[in-house]
């Protein structure tokens, strides 16, 4: 069973790792898979097939419908129905996902049945839950930042079936409401629940932590609380995920199978444990209704289904083909679960405690059996934390020995009966749903002590993905009961992944990385021994900017523990925004700006002509700005030259306009020759004149622009005189992270694109 298992999962995640869905001829080797179930040695390649094909089939289903490229930008009139309450993202910004039923373009209306996820700013026209509205939108296809080590929310946004994104016009003549809402009982019920946290949310922060165990929305939860969770490995209790869902089901079968033993004769007709286990499964299907029956909810919905079918079959079965049973029927209802991190996180940590714990006989006591399932959870969780998080929390085991006990005996128990007592009386039910809140601060003290700790989250670099075949090996190994000889061996199994590091340039080499930001700048330079950042691109809002999103993701990933040198070319916020979160996780040793007064965070020097210096054989020089400088804002921008041992080099000019070009070619001159040149200003119309072309005469240009940015960066005049060089070009918005090597041979530098490289079958490109 396990194998089998094994085999369709396999089958399942081969798909995801594919950059076009199988064509329709395939489709015919299903009767030979079926066939070979009937053999005992062609069983798990015919399981494996069936489980890649029907991720294919249901992965199709996903991608239908797309939206016409042509469309992207278009304002557009739709129809539709809001899925969900409106979530208050800004003081000004609102989401809510919405399904539409039909659009109209200009030329009459057409159907488009597909959920996009709309954004509303500066205004509020009242929508709700479940009712149907005419709205006057702009839409582009799922795309987002496209990174090493970043968070691919193109995948998110296919996972959750959104077929686009966009937002609402202000038009108050066609934004109108077709139909009042018609939603269910329980979607009533969750409504007024959020609308009372709402009002009591100001006052005491603890509860954004109780919304989010009771009705699965963890949006008013703050940056503090998120750093509490994430360095203690506590992030899980503020999920309605299997912990929470078992413990629900777990309490209630006890309490009904209790009471029902006291029932006298109703004993003998109907036996209190499949009593006990419908009750279980009822109460754990409303809890999931409760939180919104997201993905993670439903997950544990059925895995808490499958353990109570196994009670009421009368049938002893093993806690492993549970196990497999729940994820089989898991991959059937919905294949694209496996892309999401909390799939592979909850199985691994049932799977471990099933493996360490089920069957185990010794004199270990209670106390001694819960110190040691957290300690195998740690152990366990630790490489697939490192590979889908690049980081794991070292104290995690003595946090959540603590934490989940407290929470889950104490406050999950009262918070419940405080949403239960809310649909009896609201005023009670608020007093229950504070008093829940107040049980919980008494631990938050403890935990904030905890994540205030030095070293407390353990990111060596991120683990390479074939490293955690030996490294499951190893744990597998380590956890056999003891007596097995051998066990020590598990150490050799579970050093790749600790000490196998992502690549370094070679002496003489340098690798130069521009992220993809969006519309704004970040690139990093990295030697044999060194790292260089040059600008942290935008800050969006006060919870969200690229220095935390993209640039430390990638240092890490690159597996880049000291930051050398930060350089803020200027002081707009497309390069300085991210600054702030960069410097909190890698403190430069040193800092170079043309606006020193702008990065209190470190003690800023600024850059001028002239200064230079080599690491490992690499030549940096800053062009850019002169000592008696009296240019301001785009043209006082940083310029750096970057020259391998090679002799290649790049040129990163900032933001610089013609005049700031011009004061380039003035004397005396430096070499702007370079093979490579990141286009000053984004490809603006302002900058890159002809003059200045014919001096950098690179081979290749780097645009550091944003996918349908508002400005139309690159500008076609600045696109037709690079082409009229016959220079490569190459935006970061289309083709995700540029990387360049500038080599210490004579080989030309070549660019890689990170979405040629990590290319999959969900990406927009890949759908025209």
């Amino acid at each position: 069973m396990v194998l089998l298992t094994a085999a369709f999962v396999a089958g399942v995640v081969a798909l995801q790792w594919c950059a076009n869905l199988p064509t329709l001829w395939v489709y015919s080797v299903v009767p030979i898979a079926l066939y070979g179930l009937v053999w005992r040695i062609a069983r798990l390649p015919a399981v494996f097939i069936l489980g890649f094909l029907w991720a294919a089939l249901l992965a199709g289903k996903a991608l239908d419908p797309v939206l016409d490229p042509a469309l992207e930008g278009k304002t557009l009139l739709v129809e539709g129905e809001v899925l969900d309450r409106p979530q208050r993202i800004t003081a000004r910004q609102v989401r809510f996902p919405f399904y539409i039923e039909r659009l109209d373009a200009g030329q009459g209306w057409t159907e488009f049945r597909g959920k996009v996820r709309l954004n509303l700013y500066n205004t509020d026209p009242g929508v709700a839950l479940g009712e149907r509205w005419q709205l006057v939108v702009r839409l582009k296809r799922p795309h987002g930042f496209s990174n090493p080590g970043g968070f691919d929310f193109e995948q998110w946004l296919f996972q959750q079936r959104i077929r686009a994104t966009g937002y609402v016009r202000q038009d108050r003549a066609r934004n109108r409401r077709l139909a009042v809402a018609d939603v269910s009982m329980i979607n009533r019920f969750r409504s007024r629940l959020m609308a009372a946290f709402d009002e009591m949310g100001a006052k005491r922060p603890s509860l954004a932590l109780i919304r989010a165990l009771t009705i699965g929305d963890r949006s008013m939860l703050s940056p503090s609380q998120w750093e509490v969770l994430r360095a203690t490995g506590t992030s899980h209790l503020v999920a309605i995920s299997g912990l929470h869902v078992s413990l629900v089901a777990g309490l209630v079968f006890w309490l009904t199978r209790f009471v029902w033993l006291h029932c006298g004769h109703l004993v003998e007709q109907y036996p209190a444990s499949k009593v006990a286990a419908v009750t279980a499964v009822c109460a754990a299907l409303v809890y999931a209704l409760l939180a919104g029956f997201g993905i993670p909810a439903r997950r544990a919905l059925i895995m808490v289904t499958v353990f109570m079918l196994a009670v009421l079959s009368d049938q002893s079965i093993s806690f492993s083909r549970v196990i497999c049973v729940a994820a089989v029927i898991i991959l059937l209802l919905d294949p694209l679960s496996v892309l999401s991190p909390g799939w592979w996180l909850s199985f691994s940590a049932v799977s471990a405690i099933a493996y360490c714990m089920a069957g185990r006989h010794g004199r270990r006591g209670f106390t001694q059996k819960w110190l040691y399932m957290h300690f195998v959870l740690a152990l366990s969780m630790a490489p697939l934390l490192l590979v889908f998080f690049q980081q794991s929390s070292v104290i995690a085991p003595l946090a959540n020995m603590v934490a989940v006990p407290y929470v889950g005996m104490m406050v999950v128990p009262v918070a419940l009966a405080g949403t239960l007592a809310f649909s009896i009386s609201e005023t009670a039910g608020e007093w229950v749903l504070q008093t829940a809140a107040d049980l919980l601060s008494l631990i938050w003290p403890w935990l904030s002590g905890l994540a205030g700790l030095e070293q407390v989250l353990w990111h060596p670099h991120q683990a390479v993905t074939w490293t955690l075949v030996p490294a499951f090996a190893g744990l597998c190994l380590l956890f056999m009961p003891r007596g097995i000889p051998g066990r020590w061996l598990a150490l050799l199994w579970l050093l790749p992944i600790v000490v196998v590091e992502p690549h370094r340039p070679e002496w003489g080499e340098a690798r130069v990385t521009l992220l993809d930001v969006g519309q704004g700048l970040s690139a990093v330079i990295e030697t044999r021994l060194h790292t260089l950042v040059y600008d942290a691109g935008p800050r969006f809002s006060e919870t969200f900017d690229t220095g935390q999103a993209v640039v430390v993701p990638f240092l890490r990933h690159s597996g880049v523990r000291k930051l050398d040198t930060l350089i803020v070319s200027h002081g707009d916020n497309d390069h300085i925004g991210g600054v702030a979160s960069l410097l909190a996780e890698y403190p430069a040793d040193r800092v170079l700006t043309s606006v020193t007064g702008k990065i209190p965070q470190a003690r800023a020097q600024p850059c001028w002509r002239d200064q230079q210096w080599f690491w490992e054989g690499v030549r940096f020089t800053m062009l850019h700005p002169a000592r008696d400088n009296r240019l301001q804002g785009n043209n006082a921008s940083c310029i750096l030259r970057i020259e391998s041992a090679g002799g290649h080099s790049i040129l990163l000019p900032g933001d610089i306009e013609a005049r700031g070009e011009e004061a380039l070619l003035l004397p005396p001159q430096h070499e702007l020759a370079a093979a490579v040149l990141v286009a000053p200003h984004h490809g603006s119309d302002t900058s890159s004149t002809p003059a200045f072309i014919e001096a950098v005469h690179p081979d290749t240009v780097l645009f550091p622009s944003g996918y349908r940015n508002r400005y139309g960066f690159p500008k076609a005049p600045v696109v037709e005189r690079y082409s009229g060089i016959q220079a490569k070009m190459y935006e970061t918005g289309l083709s995700g992270a540029l990387t360049v090597t500038l080599s210490s041979e004579d080989e030309k530098p070549h660019v890689r694109r990170f979405r040629d490289e990590r290319r999959r079958y969900w990406q927009s490109s890949n759908n025209p």
